[in-house]
């Protein structure tokens, strides 16, 4: 399953030939076909394709990851890694899934701050 933005919200692609290093802040969504080292903080969605390899500490609202990614993750919503992706690093997400074959190696923190 693959998560898409919707068809009027501005999309920031990172093409698989492309390398960031440093902080990423963003009001819209971001996909990763390339590689980011830093950090990335969004209000929106972040897509991590097969090919993307991201090292960076994460605060987004959702987040896909299809690709690789070290580094601890927090998310408003939801975390989704598939079958393909790879996670090293902590979560902490209301809503967590981890589909049959994805690797992960971390901890979670589904909690709420009313817990």
């Amino acid at each position: 399953m693959e998560k898409k933005a919707k068809e009027n919200e501005p999309v920031t692609i990172i093409g698989e030939a492309t390398a960031i290093a440093g902080i990423l802040a963003g009001d819209e969504n971001l996909t990763v076909h390339g590689r980011i080292d830093g950090s990335i903080n969004l209000s929106k969605l972040l897509t991590i394709e097969s090919t993307g390899v991201v090292r960076a500490e994460i605060k987004v609202r959702e987040a896909y990851i299809l690709g690789v990614l070290e580094g601890n993750l927090e998310a408003e919503e939801l975390v989704h890694i598939t079958s393909e992706g790879r996670m090293i690093g902590d979560i902490k997400a209301p809503r967590v899934i981890l589909v049959d074959g994805a690797r992960f190696k971390g901890n979670i923190d589904m909690g709420t701050k009313e817990d």
